[in-house]
């Protein structure tokens, strides 16, 4: 190894050779690499420490610039940022910094800090540069997997679909975009204007405060909960909290991870209501049918001993009237706990039909006889019409039928005054199916109304209307109809009529069955 040449070294404590060789004595021993070059970028001397750095002999640097040594050989544009910075800035007394990344050439791959100082004669020129560098190859590539790193916790912070946010005392710090699109702020900003104590319910914020007081003490457990928050627009939200401390910026600071669980929420309660409302209406139809039969048989006893009185009392007993009255009062009594008895089957999925082949005309015409004697004391029109569907049969439960078509005449004529009319109408679909029409000349339903006429137990139009009855007789009928698969519809206006509409699917419709013919179970 040759000796650097120190001749090139000022004098510039005035001090004389010693000083020059104490000078030398550093520049050889540094594990630092030095470089001397004059103010062209010529180099004029490299310490140990350089030329060990790329297993290089002094005079193949001497004389030749910095940036077409070897350590730089092929890399054009490190080149040319070295060259630059010692013609254009380093010779004119700036001192520079950089880093600069070895040649493909080069023995290695480095990445050096090179410092670029100028030493001054003594008029204040630049007589000489000192390069200093530092293989600061390490350095660098843990700064990079650091960057790298995070970037990479960055990006998975701002795409997470978990609300994050940091704060310290309600001030907050940060927060993700998932976290203000949960709570409905534009920006950060906004959210930090109004600060945690808003998103917060007030009758939980003493809550949160302890648990990050907690938290901040050195508490290593993380506070998990579920909470609700305010939103910007004030909407609620139901969340799944996790709060633990982290360090931020040297401060302890409260990160909270947030998921919103608000739909997971209301359809838990929304299904938690509804087996609540299943069992409510189970135990009231149990209730009822419990009680219709305890009912009912007192009721037969009062039926049959009106009866007995009835038929002993003579033409001019005054008993015999008041045994009409009562027989016709437990009658209509009956007729209500039947009602109630029979809902509560269908809503308790109680109700089994009795599946046969029903000749419709015929069972109408029983029901027009059934109802003969209210519709003669109102004076109103019955017509039967059965164009184009004579002869039709239906399959279904004869008692059942008779029902929905009994409560939906019976409700037409109640609320027909009158000298009105009532007209059936049966028709058969072009693609099978049949339809059943009962019409009324009534007082006819208003529009806000006809939501309700299917609720059990309500009753809408005037209250003198609402003649005896308990309101179940359209539920059932529809319910009846649902149970043989048929759809039900409603049109009215007001002082004109009411028109109900059953359409029975085309499998359960039949012109000719063959005689007794009875559904398989």
């Amino acid at each position: 190894m040759i000796a650097a040449d120190t001749s090139g070294f000022p004098d510039p404590t005035g001090f004389g050779l010693g000083d020059g060789r104490l000078m030398a004595a550093y520049f050889e021993s540094t594990q630092q690499m030095l470089i001397l070059l004059d103010p062209d970028g010529l180099v004029l001397s490299a310490n140990r420490a350089a030329l060990r750095s790329g297993g290089l002999l002094l005079q193949s640097l001497i004389g030749r610039p910095l940036w077409s040594t070897p350590w730089w050989q092929g890399a054009s544009l490190e080149q040319e940022r070295l060259r630059a910075a010692i013609l254009a800035s380093a010779r004119r007394g700036a001192t520079i910094r950089m880093d600069l990344q070895t040649g493909p050439g080069f023995m290695a791959p480095l990445i050096f800090d090179l410092a670029l100082t100028p030493i001054l004669d003594e008029r204040g020129r630049v007589h000489r540069l000192m390069v200093e560098g530092r293989d600061v190859t390490e350095a660098r590539e843990i700064e990079t997997a650091l960057r790298t790193n995070e970037q990479r916790l960055r990006d998975m912070v701002e795409g997470s679909v978990q609300g994050i946010m940091v704060h310290q005392g309600g001030h907050i710090l940060f927060a993700n975009p998932a976290f203000l699109e949960m709570t409905g702020y534009a920006d950060l900003g906004a959210l930090r204007r109004a600060g945690v104590s808003s998103i917060i319910l007030t009758s939980e914020l003493e809550t949160a405060k302890m648990e990050w007081e907690r938290l901040l003490a050195g508490d290593q457990l993380p506070v998990q909960r579920n909470r609700m928050l305010r939103c910007q627009n004030g909407a609620l939200i139901f969340v799944d909290v996790l709060a633990r401390a982290v360090d931020w910026d040297g401060h302890k600071a409260i990160q909270a991870t947030l998921v919103d669980v608000t739909a997971q929420t209301q359809a838990a309660t929304a299904e938690a209501a509804r087996l609540a409302a299943e069992e409510a209406s189970r135990a009231k139809s149990a209730f009822i049918a419990t009680m219709s039969h305890e009912l009912r048989t007192p009721l037969n006893a009062i039926l049959g001993f009106a009866g007995m009185i009835a038929t002993d009392a003579g033409p001019d007993d005054p008993h015999a009237e008041y045994a009409d009255d009562i027989i016709m009062a437990a009658r209509h009594l009956l007729s209500l706990i039947n009602d109630m008895l029979d809902l509560s089957k269908i809503e308790a999925g109680r109700l089994v039909l009795d599946l046969c082949w029903i000749p419709l005309e015929h069972e109408l015409r029983q029901v027009r006889r059934i109802a003969q004697g209210l519709v003669r004391a109102k004076e109103l029109a019955f017509d039967l019409e059965m164009t184009g569907a004579e002869g039709v049969q239906l399959l279904g439960d004869e008692r059942a039928v008779r029902q929905l078509l009994l409560n939906i005449v019976g409700n037409a004529v109640k609320f027909t005054p009158d000298g009105g009319s009532i007209r059936i109408k049966v028709g058969l679909e072009a693609d099978g199916d049949l339809t059943i029409v009962v019409a009324d000349s009534g007082v006819g339903i208003q529009p806000d109304d006809l939501h309700r006429i299917w609720r059990p137990f309500e009753q809408v139009g005037r209250v003198q209307d609402h003649q005896h009855g308990t309101g179940l007789g359209l539920s059932i009928a529809r319910a009846l109809a649902e149970l043989h698969g048929a759809s039900v519809s409603v049109e009215s206006r007001p002082n004109e009529g009411t028109a109900f509409s059953f359409r029975f699917p085309a499998g359960n419709v039949t012109i000719a069955p063959p005689p007794g013919e009875r559904p398989a179970d």
